[in-house]
């Protein structure tokens, strides 16, 4: 049986915890990016049991964080770092500092969690991307699931920089102390190859729109006038991936 969904709860949760929380982006980036954080939830709400799960979340922790307020699971959240990661623990989500561009895995046993989210990191990681899937793999029991969301290399956005002449990419390079901007992004076809390496079988990765505003106003209104082409699946702005040990 499917989780129940409860609109008015994920806005009175994301917008108290996560709108109103402390974490690494300025405050107007939450909001803008809430159908983001709706949509993968939406998706785990569709995948999960009603008995309370171990839930991972590999970045930022508001995914784990609103999965244990919505649902009671018992949530953990991996980060190099960072403030928010005292502030995870104060609303009950246990932490661990997980720098990815290592070999490390710091869990205390394998197979710990029947979900891990992995939302917007892999594009930040100057390594290849199986080595990463197949250590979060690794933390799946046998049967769970990760729920992965990059962008789509093939968005309209960066056909729209590489018309302009504009840098699509950060600097490939490994990280110091803090961590990089979008060094690499993945076609669905290469996505699907990086997780099935990492010895996911039969990865289901999909192309997904998660409408938000841009910063800019040119911007914005070439997203507007643009809009129309998002019917062309390849051109939509994200790649969401489901796929099971």
């Amino acid at each position: 049986m499917t989780r129940r969904w409860n609109d008015e709860l994920f806005e009175d949760r994301f917008n108290r915890l996560v709108v109103g929380g402390t974490f690494n982006e300025e405050p107007a980036y939450y909001p803008r990016y809430k159908s983001r954080y709706k949509d993968l939830l939406l998706r785990y709400a569709a995948l999960a049991p009603d008995a309370p799960q171990r839930v991972l979340d590999v970045g930022g922790g508001q995914l784990a964080l609103l999965c244990h307020a919505m649902w009671g699971d018992e949530a953990h959240g991996a980060d190099i770092g960072g403030d928010h990661l005292a502030y995870l623990r104060s609303q009950g989500v246990g932490t661990t500092q997980w720098n990815l561009c290592t070999n490390e895995q710091p869990f205390e046993s394998e197979s710990e969690f029947d979900f891990v989210f992995f939302s917007e990191v892999i594009e930040h990681l100057p390594i290849p991307g199986h080595l990463v899937l197949e250590r979060l793999r690794r933390a799946l029991r046998p049967g769970g699931t990760l729920i992965c969301s990059t962008p789509n290399l093939y968005r309209l956005r960066n056909i729209v920089f590489m018309l302009m002449g504009k840098r699509i990419f950060d600097h490939f390079r490994m990280p110091t102390d803090h961590g990089l901007g979008h060094v690499l992004e993945y076609s669905r076809e290469h996505l699907v190859w990086q997780l099935e390496t990492a010895g996911f079988v039969r990865p289901e990765v999909v192309f997904v729109q998660m409408h938000h505003a841009p910063n800019r106003l040119v911007y914005r209104i070439l997203y507007v006038l643009g809009s129309p082409l998002f019917l062309v699946p390849r051109w939509r702005d994200n790649l969401v991936a489901i796929a099971r040990r």
